[in-house]
């Protein structure tokens, strides 16, 4: 049987298919929830790619990772597993289930070893590592799933969760060190910087050249000195921003949503109610 036969095999099984796909920082995620009849094989992972598998979610059944399709996993099974598999090996997913939901990190790692320096070695790609667990990087996954949800206008949240999920991959079995804080002036010019850029979105690379350090670096040094992530800085000061607005102008809520870096009046809804504990319109008629 040949990798398109596998394939057509399996997509005669699914009953329903909701996808969604992001890339930042020379990683891609594709997201898949797939109801199913019966038992499936397919390859989720290319010879040519890296990649990284996490099981999310399955009923009705058990999912199976294997290096070879013709042969089982020799370990067991355990809930939320992940399967990291170096460029040159190929990654089956098999099982018989109802449903099965789950995600495919692809890491681009000339591109990442560009963008991350020295700080990071791609030695921990090198080898397969199967149904392993790590709660660290699962939340990472579930908050990168939810970006499309919570700002799909803004990078900076995107490109975070990335150069983390990559940076604890990177280091194996070893501890990811604290971060030191930036000096005063480094906070300053930063978030100045990010100020005048206002409504634009600033990529996280922008940022990490202002001070001439790597992205992962610049975000955990920024978050250690401020508490604030930089996509959580810049979202504070958008919602400020559109606070003053409200307060000080008739505009209707779509041109505070443009003039603030949100995509439309219901994004910019969502993320002040989440902030504010209001509606932009509630919020400005109680100012009044």
């Amino acid at each position: 049987m040949t990798a398109n036969d596998d394939e057509a095999d399996f997509l005669t099984k699914i009953v329903k298919l909701d996808s969604w796909t992001g890339s930042w920082n020379g990683v891609t995620i594709d997201e898949r929830r797939e109801r199913l009849q019966g038992k499936v094989l397919h390859e989720l992972v290319r010879e040519d790619e890296t990649g990284l598998t996490i099981n999310l979610d399955e009923v009705g059944g058990f999912t199976e990772p294997r290096l070879k399709r013709d042969q089982a996993c020799p370990i067991d099974h355990r809930p939320n597993h992940m399967a990291l598999i170096p460029k040159g090996m190929r990654l089956w997913g098999y099982g018989d289930l109802d449903y099965c939901h789950y995600a495919v990190l692809r890491f681009d790692i000339p591109t990442l070893d560009r963008t991350f320096g020295e700080e990071f070695t791609a030695r921990a790609f090198e080898s397969p590592r199967i149904r392993f667990m790590d709660n660290r990087i699962l939340t990472l996954v579930r908050m990168l799933l939810d970006v499309p949800r919570v700002d799909q206008s803004s990078n900076l949240l995107g490109e975070s969760l990335t150069a983390a999920i990559f940076a604890i991959l990177s280091a194996g079995d070893t501890e990811v060190r604290e971060a030191g804080k930036l000096a005063r002036w480094q906070v300053k010019r930063v978030t100045e910087y990010m100020r005048e850029q206002l409504p634009r979105q600033i990529e996280l690379s922008e940022l990490a050249g202002i001070l001439n350090q790597s992205q992962w670096h610049f975000c955990r040094a920024f978050k250690a000195s401020t508490g604030l992530s930089p996509y959580q800085w810049q979202l504070e000061q958008r919602i400020k921003l559109a606070k003053e607005l409200l307060l000080d102008t008739e505009i209707a809520l779509d041109a505070v949503a443009e003039a603030t870096g949100f995509a439309d009046a219901m994004h910019l809804n969502r993320a002040f109610k989440r902030r504010a504990g209001k509606t932009p319109g509630a919020w400005r008629r109680s100012q009044r």
